[in-house]
């Protein structure tokens, strides 16, 4: 059975991933469930909550987002989701604490794959990747000097089955992404305003609340009418279908977004354009997992 276990479950880039990636090996015939603290995905894939996680023997786990000590961390679920970490000072002095300490050797019972799918909030810390079996990275950009002396592929995440809209609005701007400063939202929001963009809708799930009275709201009250926050929606197809511009700052070759904009022919904006990326159908996706899961 496939196991995929993640530190955090909230409607956020990484979670849609894992949820996509859960759903793409059910549809195959792979049984699979997606393991995770938070509620939001319970609803979105084969699921349960993190406390029923526990690795069988046979089993290939897909870890997300958790900080292992030692292979025998995946015993206890209730070890594997944690705060936020932030950086500098403190995270490097746990990451060389947690280095010291670490039980390096593969487990034999199962095989054990860390996946750095989306964008992850939840910064769990630098990983032992000696655990794992193999890494799986989305993009290059992901891929750093020590996971490459480890076995690892990269394949872009799933995307969602989307369709270009029938109909869909004029110079309405999209700003796509979790509401916290790594996002620059309110960069995104002004250029879309100097572009010419008649109103701007921002789509994210609220993780920085000081973040967004402090840098989004105030656009609200200097450009009356035209500034609305959605928050994360559900159904990517009704938010795609309500914009005709999509805007993002922060450079994220790994996001699916852009290519989830090639497929609903919106308008992209962003510093990683999508014309620039090699298309990948989920069909040719599938088929790396395939090959490097032996399944």
């Amino acid at each position: 059975m496939i196991k995929i276990v993640s530190g955090q479950s909230i409607p956020v880039g990484s979670t849609v991933a894992l949820a996509n990636l859960c759903n793409q090996f059910h549809s195959r015939g792979h049984e699979c469930t997606f393991f995770g603290p938070d509620r939001w995905h319970l609803d979105k894939c084969r699921s349960a909550p993190l406390s029923d996680f526990r690795p069988g023997n046979g089993d290939i786990v897909i870890a997300h987002g958790i900080r292992l000590r030692s292979v025998a961390d995946l015993d206890d679920p209730g070890t594997l989701a944690g705060p936020s970490r932030d950086g500098g000072w403190r995270r490097a002095l746990e990451d060389r604490i947690f280095n010291i300490g670490a039980s390096r050797g593969k487990p034999d019972a199962f095989r054990l794959v860390l996946t750095r799918s989306g964008d992850d909030p939840v910064r769990a810390g630098r990983p032992a990747f000696s655990l794992f079996h193999k890494i799986h990275f989305s993009c290059e950009a992901q891929r750093d000097r020590r996971a490459s002396r480890h076995p690892h592929f990269v394949c872009p995440d799933f995307v969602r089955d989307l369709k270009k809209p029938l109909a869909r609005p004029e110079r309405v701007a999209g700003v796509i992404g979790s509401v916290r400063p790594e996002n620059r939202l309110e960069i995104s929001i002004e250029k879309a305003l100097q572009d010419g963009m008649e109103s701007v809708i921002v789509y994210g799930y609220l993780l920085d609340p000081v973040y967004f009275y402090s840098n989004i709201a105030p656009f609200a009250k200097k450009y009356p009418g035209r500034i609305r926050f959605a928050g994360f929606v559900d159904d990517p197809q009704k938010m795609y279908d309500s914009v005709s511009d999509v805007y993002r700052c922060a450079a994220k070759p790994w996001s699916a977004v852009k290519r989830e904009c090639i497929l609903t022919g919106t308008r992209y904006h962003g510093p990683d354009s999508p014309e620039t990326e090699e298309a990948a159908c989920n069909d040719s996706i599938y088929d790396v997992w395939k090959n490097e899961l032996a399944l």
